[in-house]
């Protein structure tokens, strides 16, 4: 029975530790968006719709945005030494931000900007990672711990399978090229043609009624 009880806390911890991604796993950068909200929204908004916009996106940053980009796109691992610069990048930026003075549309578009920015920042420090741990050479030279973006815990950095790298790896991309994949593709593309031509079947008949009606109304109106 302790062990059970043990066991379902252990789940509950990693579950409620699961919605945090890369970002996420450092409280500070998760206090400073939380801040940023409640400094903007509403207070720097007058339009409802725009109040409503922005509060999304900045709920969404502080929600499971990175999390869901970071493993989607990528593995999901960064060094943490490199996330601590994408983390000082992201509390400055908003820092600048809640400092400023816009308001309403400009003040919507420069956090879709800086939602933009940091994402770049940490594109870099998860490709970075994924380059060296999927390069046969260069994986072995991985030292330390890498901090895994789904469980918020260090882990040892190890070697990424050819499969799991980059593209291949992303689940909302259906080409990959090798011959085992490679029904999927071809059955979207006949899938393609045939509509194509399909559709261009049913223009030309359409057309060709519409000529022959019209010759045959013009017939009657000259008779």
């Amino acid at each position: 029975m302790p062990a059970a009880w043990a066991l379902l806390l252990l789940l509950l911890g990693l579950s409620a530790r699961g919605p945090w991604g890369c970002l996420h796993c450092l409280p500070p950068v998760l206090e400073t968006l939380e801040r940023l909200r409640s400094a903007l929204v509403p207070g720097r908004f007058t339009v409802e719709r725009l109040q409503r916009r922005a509060d999304a996106l900045l709920l969404g940053m502080e929600g499971t945005f990175f999390r869901d980009y970071s493993l989607n796109a990528f593995v999901g691992r960064v060094e943490p030494a490199e996330l601590d610069v994408v983390a000082s990048f992201t509390e400055n930026q908003a820092q600048k931000i809640k400092a400023g003075s816009l308001r309403d549309e400009p003040l919507l578009e420069e956090l879709v900007s800086f939602r933009r920015s940091v994402i770049e920042e940490l594109k870099k420090v998860l490709k970075q990672y994924e380059e060296k741990a999927c390069n046969a050479t260069a994986c072995h030279t991985l030292e330390g711990d890498v901090l895994d973006c789904f469980l918020c815990q260090n882990i040892c950095s190890r070697c990424i399978k050819h499969e799991n790298c980059f593209v291949d790896r992303q689940p909302r991309l259906a080409l990959r090229y090798d011959t085992s994949q490679e029904r999927y593709p071809r059955s979207q593309a006949v899938l393609g043609a045939v509509t194509s031509v399909g559709l261009a079947l049913f223009i030309f008949a359409v057309i060709l009624i519409s000529a022959c009606t019209y010759r045959q109304n013009r017939r009657l109106l000259l008779q």
